[in-house]
């Protein structure tokens, strides 16, 4: 056994007893999607009652993008050029919002948001303006929207103002001063209304540096203790659609000697990203060369750009090699240096970690997201949270230390855990999907089916007071299943996207393909089952539950054909097997068309019994588990009162 080490360099390190370090070989060549960075797509459209969606319809566009350019953002811009004089909206399109959101979860994407009234210009008496909406019927639309909004924050990366001008671009307008690149009283009201509106964890983007400092009212710059902290000055960013254009950028800028250094202090705390639109080949070799858009956006920290518009620049970019980089580097590109992590703990007690990350990328991360130490052996987890911010791990190369001593949740059973490092999205509905989790750039690392991160070490965990369970690594029922913890699939199982199973490709064999699990029954009952897809058009499948002794997947009186479909829930009654483990399969028995299988729901249905009625336990990890609450409904981490988790009542 090693002793303790002290190594004096100007600081003091203090090491854990039997500590293990870990070098790690960084990946600087492949190109993979991150949540919330790097190119973008867009769609755009002008909404009407009769065809109110925007993203529903558009599947096979996002997949070749996805395919393409490992895009994980949309641009998302809705024109309201019918509705510019109306002051209510129709439900229909309201709703129809709700649903683009769903599609982009089904593919793993998120949105940043534009709403505008139109997309042209036209000239009265010589001057040029655009028709867009007066403010009373824009404030009253954004009122309308901001339940929507609200209620798919998870899938939302960022805001842009939108609302005023041609675009949403803030220039040429009818009702908000034309032709003005300078704040007045309407457009504060706009900004004041959208703040409100948009959901409080997520940013608003304006055209130029000139609109924020109009609004705050001085010419600060966003500072480390003000940033996060919900303020306008910490929620107010800016998309540039003209970059490199002229290098000065087309009126976006009107001092670059002052607004550049402003704005490189403000990006390492609210994001950036736009368009360039240079629609010249000869300017695009002019302004956009490798070495000035490298720079460029290393200096301002940018962290998407579209694809799409411009595409004289952007081939430009594919053909000279600036396009690859781009791809890697936008946004946040972490990875791991070196960590040192104790070998031994018992459970209740400390652990050493110590982690150094890089972030090779322009830009940091802006909205909220956890960072977890995971404890994993075979099929069971155990995510520790750690103080660590990942939105402060500075870009271009900055090495950040992450040094904590972690505490080991008392119900971790004696034996040895491998260690990972996971940064899920925050959201309750998105926690468990691995394409949102944040995959770092290091080789032999990430884990696809998981989205966690292998450290490359492990830990022996010893003292525990908890016996496990005699499982064979089952998953406790209520739960959600999917691949990451089947035990088992067909040979002719194919896969959509990695993690979602595919039931029915062009070779007829829909109803030949299974996956299962080894699940543990502790609560007979009746469950409420749901299933998630990738394609909501009537598909139905066979849940099928075999015990240790049954010889085929027929016990009539435990899975019911067909009454689990894509747009419903069911229930199916386990009231009268004993409690144990078992097999659960399920087969799609429809033989048309290609359906594909994310997740099983399995809910009960009713008041969750307690096994060990008098335990309480206080301040337990919650997301070692599924917690639900006392009705047996599923809860998020953010749910605070009494909870069961693995069969205990658990206070949060």
């Amino acid at each position: 056994m090693k002793r303790l080490l002290i190594a004096l360099c100007g600081m003091c390190y203090a090491m854990a007893l039997a500590a293990a370090t870990v070098s790690y070989t960084a990946d600087n060549t492949t190109i993979f999607p991150n949540p919330e960075r790097g190119f973008i797509t867009m769609l755009d459209k002008k909404i009407s009652e009769d065809s109110p969606y925007l993203v529903k319809g558009m599947e096979s566009t996002l997949e070749s993008h996805k395919t393409k350019d490992q895009i994980s953002i949309v641009l998302l811009h809705y024109y309201l050029d019918n509705f510019r004089n109306t002051a209510t909206l129709p439900d229909k399109v309201l709703n129809a919002f709700d649903t683009d959101m769903q599609v982009l979860r089904d593919k793993g994407l998120k949105a940043i948001i534009r709403f505008s009234y139109t997309n042209s210009t036209y000239v009265h008496g010589g001057v040029e303006s655009a028709k867009d909406a007066p403010l009373d019927i824009a404030k009253a639309h954004i009122e309308q929207y901001k339940s929507h909004w609200q209620a798919n924050a998870d899938v939302i990366f960022v805001f842009q103002a939108g609302i005023v001008g041609a675009w949403g671009e803030w220039y040429y307008t009818d009702n908000y001063g034309n032709q003005s690149g300078t704040i007045n009283a309407d457009r504060k009201a706009v900004i004041d209304a959208l703040l409100e509106a948009v959901p409080k964890d997520r940013m608003i983007q304006l055209r130029t540096p000139l609109f924020k400092t109009g609004y705050i009212g001085d010419k600060k710059a966003l500072t480390a203790d003000e940033a996060f902290t919900g303020t306008p000055r910490a929620r107010l960013g800016q998309h540039n659609d003209a970059f490199l254009y002229d290098y000065d950028n087309m009126g976006t800028y009107t001092d670059t000697a002052t607004q550049k250094p402003w704005l490189a202090q403000e990006t390492l705390y609210v994001p950036i990203g736009g368009e360039t639109d240079i629609t010249d080949v000869n300017l695009a070799k002019k302004w956009a060369t490798y070495d000035k858009t490298i720079a460029e956006m290393s200096r301002l920290h940018w962290t998407f750009i579209q694809s799409g518009y411009a595409t004289q620049t952007t081939n430009y970019w594919r053909e000279n090699g600036t396009f690859d980089e781009l791809n890697r580097r936008m946004g946040y590109r972490y990875q791991l240096v070196s960590g040192t992590y104790g070998e031994q703990a018992s459970a209740g007690g400390k652990l050493s970690v110590n982690i150094h990350v890089r972030n090779a990328g322009f830009a940091p991360l802006y909205n909220e997201r956890p960072a977890y130490l995971v404890l994993k052996s075979g099929a069971q987890t155990y995510p520790i949270k750690l103080a660590a911010d990942a939105r402060r791990w500075l870009p271009n190369g900055e090495v950040t230390t992450i040094s904590e001593q972690v505490t080991i949740p008392t119900n971790v059973p004696n034996g040895t855990y491998r260690l990972y490092l996971y940064l899920p999205d925050a959201y309750a509905k998105l926690a468990g999907d691995a394409r949102y989790a944040i995959r770092f750039a290091n080789t032999g690392v990430w884990d696809t089916a998981s989205g966690m991160n292998d450290l490359g070490a492990s830990v022996s965990i010893s003292g525990s007071q908890v016996t496990p369970e005699p499982t064979d690594g089952a998953v406790v029922l209520p739960a959600i299943l999917n691949k990451a913890n089947a035990s088992a699939y067909s040979e002719n199982m194919t896969w959509y996207e990695t993690n979602y199973f595919d039931f029915g490709p062009t070779d007829a064999l829909n109803t030949d393909r299974w996956a299962e699990w080894k699940v543990n029954l502790k609560y007979p009952g009746e469950y409420i089952v749901a299933v998630t897809g990738y394609y909501p058009n009537g598909h139905q499948w066979t849940l099928q539950l075999q015990d240790s002794e049954a010889e085929d997947y027929e016990l009539p009186a435990s899975w019911e054909a067909g009454a689990v479909t894509e747009t419903g829930e069911s229930t199916w009654d386990l009231s009268n097997l004993p409690a144990g483990v078992y097999t659960l399969r399920i087969r799609n028995i429809t033989e048309w068309g290609q359906p594909k299988l994310l997740n099983i729901n399995l809910q009960y249905n009713g008041t969750l019994p307690i096994t060990e009625a008098n335990e309480v336990i206080v301040n337990d990890n919650p997301l070692s588990r599924q917690a639900y609450n006392l009705s047996g409904q599923p809860v998020d981490n953010n749910y605070r009162g009494i909870v069961i988790l693995n069969g205990k009542k658990i206070v949060r």
